[in-house]
């Protein structure tokens, strides 16, 4: 419990079939403080991710991870960027983080 400073997820947020219960497990090791990041595009594969993946864009997809931070609790400062190299041009990259609550 409270062990790290940092927890990230790279490329699979759209594969977590309990999202919550995710959450609450990163909520748990972060220290007071710590930040979790989600980094995710919209490269995936259709037949395995979850199924609300495939029905929403790029724009839902932000809100439905920092919906995740901010339903399960304990998290702060939830901040949203777009972080693509090239826009219109290559695979989109997006990043939602938020930081653990210190009290």
């Amino acid at each position: 419990d409270n062990a790290f400073d940092v927890v990230t997820n790279a490329v699979s947020v759209d594969y977590l079939n309990k999202p919550m219960e995710v959450m609450r497990e990163v909520n748990r090791v972060l220290k007071p403080g710590g930040l979790a990041i989600m980094s995710f595009s919209n490269r995936c594969f259709p037949t395995k991710v979850i199924q609300i993946w495939n029905q929403t864009n790029d724009a839902q997809h932000v809100f439905i991870v920092a919906s995740y931070f901010k339903y399960a609790g304990n998290f702060g400062e939830i901040t949203t960027l777009d972080i693509s190299p090239n826009p219109g041009r290559s695979d989109p990259m997006y990043i939602v983080c938020a930081r653990k609550s210190t009290a």
